[in-house]
């Protein structure tokens, strides 16, 4: 009896007293609350005020970009092509809670200030080196392609889904002609849908085993990668697998990962060359499972666990900066403490301030 207790008490001593992975916190000039972008190499950011501004900042300037009502929130995208940028301005963030609210859609020159709406909607993202911007309108169930290089060439795809008003579908688009997108059917079971500006036709090419799986796709270059994870003790299972752009085959995708876990997923696969970043499900031989960030090497498929808050929920993509949202600080994933614990429009602003 009493060994059992002390064997008990080894393993908790163990588990409690495991190694600690300290990450760099974010820091600019700006509260990190206001701040919605920085560029990749720093010289210039984003930033809203509680006024309902989004200003644009450089090292020598500070200029507005947008207005909104006092309250306004912002939400900037961009991709690795650092083409253009897609902002999301939500005036009723404060007085309407819902996450169905439709938000202004604007383009921008990637750093610039002039914009131009583009349509309402929510989850907008940017396609085809920078060529193409989606956006979801969950009240239509409607999924909306705008080409950026001619704002009146645009289509539309409509969705079955009928049963979770919630659902948001992913999309990644192959070439102009060919749309990868997730939808619902009647059961609420996730599908992988092929649709075709051509023929106008949508096609089921690949169907979850139940409603308890959801799928995730990213695209870089030319992988594709789909992420299909459980959602529910019933249906325990993660993988990811990595599918060719340029001849994608469903039936010719070359499974990276997979876990008897329900990972949480948010796959990020376009900041880095050689990785695909998602947040993984470790028990670390507790019966209640947690949450860490990790990486995937598309090569060795050797997986790292990059974190130790025990509940990440979120992974942000800035610009290529791997942000964690953590308890009101906001911490960098894949930054090295040499040259990224500060952006340099905070050390250049710093060396004007003191001058």
């Amino acid at each position: 009896m009493e060994l059992g207790r002390f064997i008990f008490i080894l393993l908790t001593l163990c588990l409690s007293t495991r190694a600690e992975i300290t990450l760099p916190e974010i820091a600019t000039k700006q509260a990190t609350n206001n701040l919605r972008f920085i560029s990749e190499d720093g010289k210039f950011s984003y930033y809203q005020r509680r006024s309902g501004s989004l200003l644009l900042s450089t090292n020598y300037n500070v200029e507005e970009v947008l207005k909104g009502k006092e309250g306004t929130q912002y939400s900037i995208r961009s991709s690795e092509a650092q083409k253009k940028q897609l902002i999301e301005q939500n005036e009723s963030f404060h007085t309407y809670m819902s996450v169905r609210k439709l938000n202004k859609i604007y383009v921008a020159p990637y750093g610039g200030k002039k914009v131009k709406l583009i349509g309402e909607g929510v989850d907008s993202r940017l396609h085809l080196n920078d060529s193409w911007a989606s956006f979801f309108n969950p009240y239509k169930s409607t999924l909306t392609f705008i080409n950026l290089n001619s704002i009146a060439t645009k289509f539309e795809i409509n969705l079955q889904n009928s049963k979770n008003p919630y659902f948001i579908p992913q999309r990644v688009m192959l070439d102009e002609k060919r749309i990868l997108f997730s939808d619902l059917n009647n059961s609420a079971v996730a599908g992988l849908i092929e649709f075709n500006r051509a023929s106008g036709k949508s096609n089921l090419i690949l169907k979850a085993e139940n409603e308890l799986n959801r799928y995730e796709l990213c695209s870089a270059g030319d992988s594709i990668y789909l992420g299909t994870f459980g959602i529910r003790k019933d249906s325990q299972y993660s993988s990811i697998t990595q599918y060719s752009r340029s001849n994608f085959q469903v039936s010719k995708g070359k499974i990276l990962y997979d876990s008897k876990n329900n990972d949480r997923g948010s796959i990020i696969c376009n900041a880095s060359s050689e990785l695909v970043y998602f947040i993984k499900s470790i028990k670390d031989g507790r019966e209640v499972a947690h949450f860490e960030a990790a990486s995937l090497n598309t090569t060795s498929k050797e997986v790292k666990v990059l974190s130790s808050f025990r509940a990440v929920s979120s992974l942000i993509n800035m610009d290529g900066k791997l942000i964690i949202p953590q308890h009101g600080k906001f911490y960098l994933l894949n930054a090295t403490k040499e040259n990224n614990n500060n952006d340099s429009i905070l050390n250049q602003s710093m060396k004007q301030d003191k001058q």
